[in-house]
């Protein structure tokens, strides 16, 4: 879906802006919500812009469990 690319072994890359935070801690909650997933490599949460670029490998999470994840966390994700 979107904004998938090739990354480095296999990982694919996909980038959302976040909507509905309301400061940087919000973000963190977002982040232990990806954190749990198994097949997220790496994410990282521009506290400023509220876009969040995510590596993950395909074979084991989807972009809809990583969108339910940020959900979870109280975030709407859009992509960016």
């Amino acid at each position: 879906m979107g904004n998938e690319n090739g990354g480095e072994q296999g990982l694919a890359t996909i980038t959302y802006r976040l909507q509905g935070l309301g400061c940087d801690c919000e973000g963190q909650i977002v982040e232990k919500k990806l954190k749990k997933l198994k097949g997220v490599a790496n994410y990282s949460l521009n506290p400023v812009t509220f876009k969040m670029k995510i590596s993950y490998d395909p074979t084991l999470v989807t972009t809809d469990d990583i969108q339910k994840a940020i959900v979870k966390g109280g975030a709407k994700p859009v992509l960016a």
